[in-house]
């Protein structure tokens, strides 16, 4: 059986990041070429992380703040560009702080990171055993340290289909349940006339979950940014409440009785007409004919539009994993299993996962490089 140092499962973010920093690794990869995840990341242009001082970088987080604040704040967003300057891939800032290369193409990251230690694609682990202190895979390889990065279960024709839970299973770790995350959400309302149309800002709020931020609509739900967030908190058919604007039953009334009701709700809140014209009750009506309940259904609609919302559907394409292997059973500072000595799990592997705007990929890269650093070290 041939040896090696450490052998990465895996060729996604996480993996390559790892491989790159490691010369003397094997990685393996099932598919017949590395990163076909990422290179449809920030829809194929790669946005690898997000201008943002660590402080904040790490409350994007939802409740794992404190398990990547070390991976964070050991490898930040600038530290992030200097790798990938001195593997020379240049990078810029966006107005909204998104972190992309200078090319805009996601294959500029990717072919940079295959420069690392030794790849082998089209070959899938099947067996992970562990005897004294050496790893073996299907009988094939051996190894000191072993660093599972084979990411979630989401978007499966990357190759992401939970791989990683099955190996990670067998040295005991628990898998917190699966959902999807980052994708759009499918609403108990007809929305494809509205299919198109995109909001500054709207809230959002799903169970016990509130954000402000852009949206957009879809032929069969919601999505934008706030949407793509809180599809975290989707579970089954789940109640969720959109606020498109703030509007008072004064404001409607002190428009003239003769203004058609679509239009003077369009001059009051700035929302799209068309928006307006599918969605609002007595909208051919003039303000004058309006009655006290008429302007209350107008203003429910507007600031409490409720319906059931479900990703259920968007396994496809959803962008990220919520859940994974249990971070109560990964050492913080090592990514280095409590249950399995030399045995590493990164990325969205592990049950953490980050809003839009580059986050997913800023912890694939800092929990690779916290793991790189620990079996540097032994």
């Amino acid at each position: 059986m041939k040896h090696y140092p450490v052998i990465i499962i895996g060729g996604g973010a996480s993996g390559l990041f790892l491989s790159s920093l490691m010369k003397e690794s094997l990685l393996l990869e099932k598919n017949a070429e590395c990163g076909k995840k990422l290179l449809v990341t920030g829809g194929g242009a790669c946005n690898i992380t997000h201008d943002e001082a660590p402080r904040d970088l790490v409350l994007h987080y939802h409740e794992k703040k404190n398990f990547v604040s070390t991976a964070i704040f050991s490898l930040p967003p600038e530290r992030i560009r200097e790798y990938f300057a001195s593997l020379g891939v240049e990078t810029y800032i966006r107005e909204d702080g998104k972190v992309f290369p200078t090319t805009d193409d996601a294959h500029t990251v990717r072919d940079a990171l295959l420069n690392g230690g030794r790849i082998v694609t089209g070959y899938e682990v099947r067996t992970l055993k562990k005897r004294d202190d050496l790893f073996i895979i299907n009988d094939e390889f051996t190894a000191d340290a072993v660093v599972i990065a084979t990411g979630g279960m989401v978007f499966p024709q990357t190759g992401s289909t939970g791989d990683g839970y099955r190996l990670a299973r067998q040295f005991g770790h628990t898998i917190v349940p699966l959902r999807n995350a980052l994708c759009e959400i499918r609403v108990d309302r007809d929305t494809s006339a509205l299919e198109g149309i995109s909001l500054e800002s709207a809230t959002l709020k799903v169970g016990k979950h509130t954000m402000s931020g852009p949206l957009l609509f879809t032929r069969r739900g919601i999505s934008g940014p706030v949407a793509l967030n809180l599809s975290r908190y989707v579970e089954g058919e789940t109640d969720i409440v959109l606020k498109l604007c703030d509007i008072s039953a004064v404001e409607i009334k002190a428009e003239s009785g003769k203004t058609k009701c679509a239009n003077a709700l369009h001059h009051i809140t700035g929302l799209p007409q068309r928006l307006i014209n599918n969605i609002i009750p007595s909208k051919d009506r003039n303000i004058a004919s309006l009655t006290r309940e008429d302007i209350g259904k107008i203003i429910e609609v507007l600031t409490a539009w409720r319906m059931k919302g479900n990703t259920r559907e968007q396994t496809r394409y959803a962008m990220v994993t919520c859940g994974g292997v249990s971070t109560k059973e990964i050492e913080s500072r090592t990514m280095e299993s409590r249950l399995c000595r030399n045995l590493y799990i990164v990325g969205e592997t592990l049950d953490v996962d980050g809003e839009t705007g580059g986050y997913n990929l800023s912890f694939a890269f800092a929990s690779s490089y916290l793991a790189c650093r620990s079996i540097a070290a032994r």
